[in-house]
């Protein structure tokens, strides 16, 4: 089991820390104010051991000095708009709009955050979508209230409110000052990513650099390490169930075997090894560990799912579970640096999106289905003629013994024998359709398969961006509650032992 640093993990995706930016429009010396951005962005560059980058406006004043000072510093930018770009011209005279012009360009990433609300919402929205996509804000800020739609003071405000630190620049005199300075510390954690870029390549190879090659490579490495995992942790998981079976039987019929004291010593054998195998096989921390793995490929799988889309992946975020934030921020980082996928038409993302990912999921849980329907009538099956067998016997010896029937006498200890093993298995059987909870995953894997092709007839109609992604995000959001429902049932377990 993967355990610590591994030589042969060379396929690792990068840690991100994403600056924010919030700042006024007007500002009396913007010659003195930028050094002091360029050396809060210099020194956060230098300072953590990973991909620094930026998100902001391109509004003219303080949005322009972040910009520019992130280019410049060659820091990756993420320019959010609160406006299409046409509307948002407006607020510029020629001079300023060619400063802007020339960050759009050279940035990263441009996408448009408002859409129909008023001018007001339009820019308040941007402001709190900039502290959501970032893990710290910097304010060049005076300190007053807002002045205008969604001003500085507004969002730094919000950022207050919510624990979300903010360098506070201060846009008269210069001074720095840290707003929220413990949530600093969760910023450098990013302790699930490195764990997971730690697991064994497991035979991948990355192919090329691009970052959909790496996103694809580390997926595969992923899931394979999962794949590992999984069969192990099933088999591991039924044994003390056997081993608790067979030593029950044991203690119930060896006082009435000749020599009880060897079949006792066996039963106690038994019971102890039942108690000590989950924590001598590590039984619970395997559960763990496949739990974890396979979580982080599912959502690289749906990150990718959706490479194709004109905008990042906002499908589940980390306030779901806190652990995958590092790595919906890093993948999402590598698709924005991936210029390869503006290119993509509609019909394309499609027509992909449909053969890949619908139509495996579908052919998945109708499998799934079947499967648990062949186990729940196997253990149901097994449970009924073993439970009938053992009563029959049961019959059969009392009637014998009230000379009701004449049947050939066997000493009784076997009989008592084989009632007993025939009852544990009965047991078992039910034991083991509970644990794969059979009932429950027929229903629930019948009712993803039907709402999947429902959803493929709705992909076939559709044509539009925003119409197709409604669809696209139902479905992905589908496939995701179930994976956080297996996976909290899992964790519950372990933990619940672990107590």
């Amino acid at each position: 089991m993967p355990s610590g640093p591994d030589r042969t993990n060379s396929i690792r995706l990068p840690a991100v820390l994403a600056i924010g930016f919030t700042g006024h429009r007007s500002l009396k010396d913007e010659y003195k104010l930028k050094p002091r951005i360029r050396d809060f962005l210099h020194q956060q560059k230098g300072a953590f051991e990973g991909i620094v980058y930026g998100v902001s406006s391109a509004a003219a004043g303080g949005d322009q000095l972040f910009a520019e000072s992130c280019l410049e510093l060659e820091i990756p930018l993420r320019v959010l708009l609160p406006r299409p770009a046409e509307q948002f011209r407006e607020d510029f005279d020629e001079a300023s709009w060619q400063r802007t012009e020339r960050i759009l360009k050279d940035a990263a990433s441009v996408e448009v955050i408002g859409a129909n609300q008023s001018r007001k919402e339009q820019f308040y929205d941007c402001g709190i979508q900039t502290v959501a996509e970032s893990q710290l804000l910097v304010a060049l800020w005076d300190g007053q209230p807002s002045r205008g739609a969604g001003g500085t003071q507004e969002i730094v405000s919000y950022a207050e409110k919510i624990g979300h630190p903010v360098a506070w620049i201060h846009s008269g005199t210069g001074q720095v000052q840290m707003l929220n300075a413990d949530g600093v510390e969760q910023i450098e954690s990013h302790a699930e990513l490195d764990f997971l870029n730690r697991l064994p390549d497991a035979g991948v190879e990355l192919q090329a650099g691009s970052p959909r090659d790496l996103a694809e490579a580390w997926l595969q490495k992923v899931d394979e390490n999962a794949n590992r995992l999984a069969p192990q942790a099933r088999r591991v998981a039924s044994i003390p169930i056997v081993y608790t079976a067979t030593a029950a039987v044991l203690a119930g019929v060896a006082p009435e075997m000749p020599g009880a004291a060897p079949w006792l010593a066996v039963s106690a054998v038994l019971g102890i090894v039942a108690i000590a195998l989950p924590a001598a096989l590590r039984l619970h921390a395997r559960q763990s560990l496949w739990a974890r793995t396979r979580t982080a490929a599912e959502i690289s799988r749906s990150v990718l799912a959706l490479w194709g889309t004109p905008t990042l992946y906002e499908v589940i975020g980390a306030e779901v579970v806190a652990e995958i934030s590092g790595i919906l921020r890093s993948l999402n980082f590598l698709k924005m640096k991936d210029g390869s996928r503006h290119g993509a038409s509609l019909d394309d993302f499609r027509q992909e999106y449909r053969r890949d990912r619908v139509a495996h999921q579908i052919d998945y849980f109708s499998r799934q289905a079947a499967r648990a329907k062949r186990q729940q009538r196997y253990y149901g099956a097994a449970g009924w003629v073993c439970g009938a067998l053992a009563s029959l016997i049961a019959a059969g010896y009392l009637a014998s013994q009230a000379r009701w029937i004449g049947v050939p006498e066997f000493p009784h200890q076997w009989i008592a024998l084989a009632m007993s093993a025939l009852f544990e298995i009965a047991t078992m059987a039910g034991a083991f359709a509970g644990i794969k909870d059979c009932a429950r995953r027929r229903r629930r894997y019948s009712e993803l398969s039907d709402s999947l092709r429902r959803w493929d007839r709705q992909l076939d109609a559709l044509h539009t961006w925003t119409s197709v992604l409604q669809v696209v995000e139902r479905i992905e959001r589908s496939l995701l509650v179930e994976l956080f429902e297996w996976r909290s049932l899992v964790l519950g377990a372990v933990s619940h032992h672990r107590k």
